[in-house]
């Protein structure tokens, strides 16, 4: 279960108690920053927590101002940076930058962050929201006013009446959800501009694995800490095999091709094929060929791969440059592994890498930041004490 999830559930819960909470985003950076904007922290009212906004600098004041936005029922803007006077009470960024975090009582506006995440995770539909973090007045916008569509779904709003600024953040939240990316953006209005964060949510990245071997097991453990959906295909077993995988979100005992058939993987499947059986994974790559997973790792060396290949097209599977750009074998990165730990670890950098398009070189070794630039500190400021300037366009 990742941190939305795990936020998202927390909320339901303590909702159904009825139990106030209040919910911290981090809508902007600019320099370094351990958080990215969108990293959410859930308050409960006796000041527990659950996610993150920093690395550990900031959640003891955010926790603070979140239980005083629970008994105001006011959301608030705060912002954190190397020069703020909150740094004489101990506050400092070791990351070297600056951070705006949005802090917001569970009203209309957080229920409706919160119903959105359900749909996007719930129904494994990728999603876009916009949050409002600056705005010239209550009558224009409210603070923590929401936009949010899911793909191949309407707009939905809160917060903000019908006109031009609604639909200048719907159609903003449609461009992100169809380029796959949001950032933040600034919408001018008569009374002043409206800065807004736009971010697009995706499901939980499903991993289908063939083979239930020792590397298995803790490969199963890191996907789960990494919020993966795992799903284990054991081609034989018992109650030992369904012992060992009691962490899987799914388990199917059966051929590959009836796995595939029953799991139904597609584009955005990542799968592995670690059956230690060459027959076995022959059959499960055959199978996988149709439904083009976006990632196909093969255990095992090169000139296996290279057989197995060879084995499934004399077999009739075809495979065109964009498919075999997708295959990775030997699949992990090459970090010396030799225990199933090691093994499942290098497996578990290689994806993560891969999706988030980075090579998996020492992070030492990258020419510039490590995440993408983020405007200069003087708009956060700006933002932050004056709640109106924007932040920067949408990347």
């Amino acid at each position: 279960m990742n941190e939305l999830q795990q936020i998202s559930s927390a909320f339901a819960d303590a909702d159904a108690r009825g139990e106030a909470t209040a919910l911290a985003t981090v809508v902007a950076i600019e320099g370094s920053a351990y958080r990215q904007p969108g990293a959410r922290m859930l308050v409960a009212d006796e000041g527990q927590r659950l996610g993150s906004v920093s690395g550990g600098c900031l959640e003891r004041d955010v926790v603070r101002h979140a239980c005083r936005s629970i008994a105001s029922g006011q959301p608030v803007l705060r912002l954190y940076d190397s020069l703020d006077e909150d740094l004489a009470e101990g506050f400092a960024l070791g990351c070297n930058g600056a951070v705006l975090v949005l802090v917001e009582p569970a009203g209309a506006n957080v229920r409706h962050q919160m119903a959105f995440l359900d749909d996007c995770l719930g129904q494994r539909r990728r999603g876009a929201v916009a949050t409002v973090y600056a705005t010239p007045a209550p009558s224009t916008a409210e603070l923590g006013a929401r936009v949010s569509q899911l793909e191949g779904g309407e707009a939905r709003a809160s917060g903000l009446p019908s006109g031009p600024l609604r639909a200048a953040l719907e159609a903003a939240v449609a461009d992100a959800l169809q380029r796959g990316h949001g950032g933040n953006c600034s919408l001018p209005t008569d009374a002043g501009p409206v800065s807004a964060l736009i971010e697009v949510v995706t499901p939980p990245l499903r991993v289908m694995v063939f083979g239930a071997g020792l590397d298995v097991v803790p490969l199963v453990d890191f996907g789960r800490q990494l919020g993966w959906s795992m799903q284990v295909v054991a081609s034989a077993g018992g109650f030992g095999t369904r012992q060992r995988f009691r962490g899987a979100d799914a388990l199917h005992i059966g051929p590959p091709d009836e796995a595939v058939a029953a799991l139904r993987p597609d584009g955005d499947t990542v799968a592995l094929l670690m059956s230690h059986n060459f027959p076995l994974d022959v059959a499960a790559f055959r199978a996988l060929v149709p439904c083009r997973p976006r990632y196909i790792g093969l255990l095992g060396p090169r000139h296996r791969a290279r057989r197995l290949l060879d084995e499934a097209q004399a077999q009739g599977a075809v495979m065109d440059e964009a498919l075999r750009a997708r295959i990775f074998g030997p699949v992990g990165l090459d970090i010396g592994a030799e225990t199933p730990a090691e093994v499942a670890l290098a497996i578990a950098a290689e994806i993560n890498a891969t999706l988030r398009q980075r090579g998996g070189a020492s992070a030492r070794l990258r020419q510039g930041p490590l995440h993408v630039p983020c405007p200069p500190v003087q708009d956060l400021r700006a933002a932050g004490h004056a709640a109106a300037d924007a932040v920067c366009a949408l990347a």
